[in-house]
C-alpha cells in the first residue's frame, strides 16, 4: 500500500515546471515521475515491472544531482553535453550514465502517457486491461524481451475496472467526468516534456544507447 494518495495536480505542476526554453529540468521531471509511481503502486503488483525499475532509475538521477558534478545534471541538455564530451553516455559502471538512465524513463513515460490518455477517453464498458495492454504493446513492449512482455500482458488481465482505475487516479470528491478531465490535463502537461526530450535524444543521436 502506498503511504498517501496519488495527486494528479502534483504531476501537472511538476511537468509544467520541467519544460524550459531549450531543455528539461531534471529535478521537476523526477518529481513528476515520482508522483506517477504512487499511482501505479496503488494498482497493485501488476505494474511492479514498471515501478521497481522506475524507482531505481529515479534514484540514479538523484544521485547524479547530489554528487560533485551535480550542476552538470541540472537539465537534460547540460547532462547530454557533459556526458557526450566526457564519453559517459553509455557508461554501465556505477553510477550508470544519466543519459542512458533517462532514456529508460523516457520510454516508460510514453506508455504512461498513452495509458492515461486512453483512460481519460474511456467509456464505462471499456476494458482497463485492454487499454493497458494496447498502450504497452504500442510503446514499452518493443524494448522488453519476450518473457517480460508475456508476464506484463498476463498481469494486465487482473486490472480493476476502468471506473475503479479512474477513481484511483483522481481525488475522492470528484465525479467521473471531472476525473477524466484531470487525467487529460496531466497528459497535456506531460506531452510537451516528452516531445522535447524525444527531440533532444534525436539531436544528440542518443536513442540507441545500450
Amino acid at each position: 500500500m502506498c503511504e498517501r494518495s496519488f495527486r494528479l495536480d502534483v504531476v501537472v505542476d511538476a511537468f509544467m515546471k520541467a519544460r524550459q526554453d531549450e531543455s528539461i529540468c531534471l529535478d521537476e521531471y523526477v518529481r513528476g515521475y515520482d508522483e506517477l509511481c504512487i499511482f501505479f503502486d496503488s494498482l497493485g503488483s501488476v505494474f511492479g515491472f514498471i515501478t521497481s525499475d522506475v524507482r531505481d532509475k529515479i534514484g540514479i538521477l538523484q544521485h547524479h544531482r547530489t554528487n560533485q558534478s551535480g550542476d552538470k545534471y541540472e537539465n537534460v541538455k547540460c547532462m547530454f553535453d557533459y556526458e557526450v564530451e566526457n564519453k559517459l553516455t553509455d557508461a554501465q559502471t556505477k553510477p550508470l550514465s544519466g543519459s542512458r538512465t533517462l532514456l529508460r524513463l523516457h520510454r516508460a513515460l510514453a506508455f504512461t502517457m498513452l495509458f492515461m490518455k486512453r483512460l481519460s477517453e474511456s467509456c464505462e464498458n471499456d476494458s482497463s486491461s485492454t487499454l493497458a495492454s494496447e498502450s504497452y504493446n504500442e510503446t514499452l513492449a518493443k524494448y522488453h524481451p519476450w518473457l517480460i512482455r508475456k508476464a506484463a500482458l498476463l498481469a494486465m488481465y487482473t486490472l480493476a475496472s476502468v471506473g475503479d482505475m479512474i477513481k484511483k487516479a483522481s481525488p475522492a470528491d470528484v465525479g467521473n467526468e471531472e476525473a477524466k478531465k484531470l487525467l487529460k490535463d496531466a497528459v497535456d502537461a506531460i506531452r510537451p516534456v516528452y516531445d522535447a526530450t524525444e527531440e533532444l535524444y534525436t539531436s544528440y543521436d542518443l536513442h540507441g544507447l545500450p
